[in-house]
């Protein structure tokens, strides 16, 4: 009995310890982006993280990122009706990339303290008034086509935006979920496209094409942006389908090639970043082994964290690599952080020009992460 006593005692012990060791990281991380970072950075810390901001310093947060370069450039480019520039998904040759609806909302939405701030209102607002216009009358692109449509990309728009709550997406967050089951639903991708070979120029050096049906359902980085940003589909069940869908998808597929993925609209026509079987978290260049920041992040943000050992150890390897200044040192793939676009980067900072922006713009991420996988104590 004493020696289960004592056995009891250790755990709490070491329990206690990694809960110290946590706290520390925290307040290093803290105070480094406090110090240093992107008024916005300094809201989401403050707010999300140790939510502990006053209504005196949002106000006067929001005014200095009023003033930033890229978000006058957005406000300029909006039009009568709400409408962001003249691109929808991706930019247009003759505005910045910031200037379009698709990544000038969803900029506006990492980047504002107030939400209903009448820039981000309005093009939100736009989505609902042109709606007709982006799907025509008939069924919208997610009914007809895996991984592919303007409403998943206008959905993963209002969920990263935090309008969840007053415009519906019900639709696009339960075909999200549909499209992470079906693949705990077949052996293979294999058993469900049909497989075409075409000029290598024309879809990837090996020149084949996995073209998915109508009607089938198959996940997406857009997906994946909706559920990371939304609450509504949250429960146990649907968390435990979504590990085992990524468990599945991250396992080794053996094959040599990566085939490109594609719907038939008359054409073939590329899907929005389906997840491939045999992905990563992670890439290499040359022996550097470097973590995708955004499929982490998002993963996270879903509840994957002790769910998925690959996602595990890539938020661990992130752990480790915060320094004693509270900075993060990890080896990152800047594609999925540098910027923003359609399918990847999350960057705050006005700009990378000096090492310390880039700095806080990589630690404000390991916070999100080791935040949203339980690593962070508060």
């Amino acid at each position: 009995m004493q020696k289960k006593g004592n056995e009891m005692e250790k755990q709490k012990k070491s329990a206690q310890a990694a809960d110290h060791l946590q706290q520390d990281v925290l307040e290093k991380m803290t105070g480094f982006l406090l110090g240093n970072a992107n008024p916005s950075i300094v809201f989401h810390v403050k707010n999300d993280i140790l939510k502990n901001i006053t209504e005196e310093e949002k106000q006067a947060l929001q005014e200095r990122v009023m003033g930033e370069k890229i978000i006058q450039g957005i406000v300029a480019c909006q039009k009568e009706n709400g409408w962001l520039g003249n691109g929808f998904h991706g930019q247009n040759k003759e505005a910045g990339p910031y200037e379009n609806q698709e990544v000038g909302v969803k900029y506006l939405g990492e980047k504002l303290i107030y939400r209903d701030t009448p820039v981000l209102k309005n093009a939100i607002e736009a989505f609902r008034t042109m709606k007709s216009d982006l799907f025509g009358d008939g069924d919208t692109d997610c009914d007809q086509y895996a991984a592919t449509g303007s409403d998943i990309i206008m959905a993963a728009c209002v969920a990263r935006a935090g309008y969840e709550a007053s415009f519906d997406i019900s639709k696009e967050i339960a075909v999200s979920l549909e499209s992470f089951h079906r693949v705990t639903e077949i052996d293979s991708v294999t058993d469900i496209v049909k497989i075409r070979k075409r000029r290598p120029e024309r879809v990837n050096p090996q020149g084949i094409a996995y073209v998915f049906p109508k009607q089938e359902k198959w996940p997406c980085r857009y997906h994946l942006d909706i559920l990371a940003h939304t609450d509504s589909w949250r429960s146990e069940v649907n968390i435990t389908m979504l590990a085992e869908a990524f468990n599945k998808l991250l396992q080794d597929n053996e094959l040599d090639y990566s085939p490109a993925y594609c719907v038939d609209i008359g054409h073939l026509v590329g899907c929005c970043g389906a997840f491939r079987e045999g992905m990563k978290l992670f890439g290499e260049k040359g022996a550097a082994h470097e973590v995708y920041l955004d499929l982490v992040e998002y993963m996270c943000r879903c509840g994957l964290y002790n769910l998925v050992p690959q996602l595990k150890a890539e938020v661990d390897l992130i752990y480790d690599s915060i320094d004693e200044q509270g900075i993060c040192r990890v080896n990152f793939c800047e594609n999925t952080l540098k910027g923003m676009g359609t399918y990847s980067g999350g960057q705050l900072e006005e700009d990378w020009k000096s090492k310390t922006r880039k700095l806080c713009d990589v630690t404000y991420r390991a916070m999100v992460i080791l935040y949203h996988a339980g690593r962070m104590i508060s």
